[in-house]
């Protein structure tokens, strides 16, 4: 699926000063401005008297647009001496299709249109400054995901792929326990010039996002906002979102270019039109290539006790002063448990501090039985190949019964039709 795209469209010479053929030139933002744009002033001069005389350095920031399921943000670039002005949309196609981005749709014209009709339809008078023949994509994520049993091994899985690296695909240190992040460094120094990879858990996300659009409803009631979080909190996404593990490609233009796909966006979608096959599919194999040829003799230990872990949170859970259920001692214990399976007990006890050790070894064996823990001598653990635990089945990317959604602007005219 599209999760993401960055288009930047420029103003049409006849808003701008400057010379369009050497590529350099400047707005006016005082007409953006009367068309509905935000301006901002780095620089405000004010008279003897107290009244503001003059404002310098304008600039716009970045807005963010409500549209029917979802928001685009947007942000008009002024120009300046080494380029042409522009406007850049920046927005989730799955989001403004579908008000959430668990699973969605692979169609490129139908998501990268989206983000079109999205912003003409918000800001019609900036839109007619545009030259909307020359619009560029400067960015675009495309994600699959592979489900897989259980958050606990979503956990191990996360933590096995940090030591993996193959080519020019690194990885970049992350504390995030459900995270990890790849760059491409294509001249032994320079990162994310070509791409971006991020392999995360999509259940901790959604989790996030729900309590983030809560927050939002409590200090302003919006349509947009109750679609989201409605459209989040169903069955279906839930489900889908529980146990995935997601794998995020951004693709930039250095990429496009390496590929011999044009970035141009007219001369994009004809390029897809034209092509043998799914685009995005074979873009997202492109970009994770490396990765996968290097989990190709990768194993990891994988741990199938997420009962036990369960039951630890069922007993031990707390709630914090800001409301929340904290799972951290259930956590430690769970800790202290995988250590065991490793090492095995006397290692365990001989390198652990004997205050951390019983304490959390008291909170275990409230669970499962000393005999068991004591019995572990670090062979418990099921060494399986990576790729055997990480499967993208593209053809299990939607729920039973996912309909491809309608073109947002057909979206806008039955919803004004009802």
């Amino acid at each position: 699926m599209i999760d993401l795209g960055r288009i930047a469209i420029p103003f049409n010479e006849k808003f701008c000063s400057g010379d369009v053929i050497e590529g350099w030139g400047y707005v006016d933002l005082k007409e953006c401005q009367l068309r509905g744009c935000k301006l901002q002033a780095g620089s405000i001069e004010y008279s003897p008297a107290g009244f503001i005389s003059d404002v310098t350095d304008l600039s716009c920031p970045y807005e963010s647009l409500a549209s029917s399921n979802s928001t685009l943000a947007f942000k008009v670039f002024k120009g300046g001496e080494n380029y042409w002005p522009f406007v850049e949309l920046n927005a989730s196609p799955a989001k403004l299709l579908q008000s959430h981005n668990i699973f969605g749709s692979a169609d490129p014209e139908k998501c990268l249109m989206s983000l079109i009709h999205a912003f003409i339809t918000s800001m019609p008078k900036l839109a007619e400054m545009l030259d909307f023949h020359h619009a560029e994509i400067k960015q675009l994520d495309v994600t699959y995901s592979a489900q897989l049993e259980s958050r606990a091994q979503g956990r191990q899985v996360i933590l096995a792929l940090k030591s993996v690296s193959s080519g020019q695909t690194r990885n970049s240190k992350s504390a995030h326990a459900t995270t990890c992040y790849f760059s491409t460094k294509s001249d032994g120094k320079a990162s994310s010039r070509h791409k971006k990879l991020k392999i995360y858990l999509k259940g901790y996300e959604l989790e996030s996002q729900i309590q983030e659009m809560e927050k939002k409803l409590k200090t302003k009631k919006s349509t947009v906002y109750q679609r989201q979080l409605d459209a989040m909190r169903s069955p279906e996404v839930v489900s889908f979102a529980d146990n995935a593990l997601r794998f995020e490609a951004s693709i930039l233009p250095r990429f496009f270019k390496r590929l011999g796909i044009p970035t141009h966006l007219g001369d994009f979608l004809d390029y897809c039109e034209s092509y043998n096959g799914c685009i995005v599919q074979n873009l997202w194999k492109e970009a994770f290539k490396d990765v996968f040829e290097a989990l190709g003799d990768k194993s990891m230990c994988l741990f199938d006790d997420e009962e036990i872990f369960t039951a630890l949170k069922a007993k031990y859970s707390t709630i914090t002063k800001s409301g929340k259920v904290s799972y951290a001692k259930a956590e430690c214990a769970f800790r202290l448990y995988r250590q065991l399976r490793l090492e095995g007990w006397e290692e365990v006890k001989r390198t652990t501090s004997k205050t951390s050790f019983y304490r959390n070894l008291k909170m275990l064996t409230s669970v499962v039985s000393k005999a068991h823990l004591q019995n572990l001598h670090g062979i418990g653990q099921n060494v399986v190949p990576m790729l055997r635990v990480i499967n993208v089945d593209f053809s299990k990317q939607h729920p039973i019964g996912w309909q491809e959604p309608k073109h947002l602007c057909e979206q806008v005219k039955l919803k004004a039709v009802s």
